[in-house]
């Protein structure tokens, strides 16, 4: 390097001049061709590498958007999915539950109707035989009906002696408890 006159000039033909404190290099025309050359593929070759990255990045984008949906979805899904299992279990319970409310009714309607039937013939005085195959409503029907017609049951008999009281109503009518009670004390003594 040579030193001219406030400037240098370097190997290459380029010169180097200090301006306002700065060294600016200046480059032959025929160099600068070349760079000029150069630096216009690489400005086509920076474009097309801009161009692809954009498209990318909106590939990308439009990418991460879908993932995003599909990972709201599968949330979703999993949260119905964990509210469809406690439905199910609760379906299950109830379901149990049912079965068992509907053996225990079922216990008690057939309790009830087996006592309606033997209240029918003992009371009313029917034969077993023709109300053994009634069910539950028919049988209700039934003693309905005859509570209508006014038929009253034959008084039931807890002593199992078939009645044995020495009285009729008739005669009970108008005594006090006292002499009601004493009845029965005498009747009770008698028969020992």
């Amino acid at each position: 390097m040579s030193d001219n006159q406030g400037f240098v000039t370097n190997s290459d033909g380029s010169i180097t001049v200090e301006l306002d404190g700065k060294k600016v290099k200046f480059v032959l025309e025929s160099d600068l061709g070349a760079i000029k050359a150069a630096s216009k593929d690489k400005d086509s070759e920076i474009t097309k590498l801009q161009t692809s990255l954009a498209g990318a990045n909106t590939k990308f984008d439009t990418e991460h958007q879908e993932f995003l949906k599909e990972r709201a979805a599968r949330e979703q899904f999993e949260k119905a999915s964990g509210e469809s299992a406690t439905f199910k279990q609760q379906v299950e319970d109830l379901t149990q539950q049912m079965a068992g409310l509907k053996e225990t009714s079922g216990k008690y309607e057939t309790s009830l109707t087996e006592r309606l039937r033997r209240s029918l013939a003992e009371g009313y005085k029917i034969d077993l035989e023709k109300i053994k195959d009634k069910g539950l409503s028919d049988l209700e029907q039934m003693e309905q009906t005859l509570v209508l017609t006014g038929y009253v049951p034959t008084p039931a008999n807890y002593d199992g002696k078939g009645g044995g009281g020495t009285s009729t109503p008739d005669e009970l009518q108008g005594k006090s408890p006292m002499t009601l009670a004493a009845m029965a004390y005498e009747t009770s003594n008698k028969k020992k």
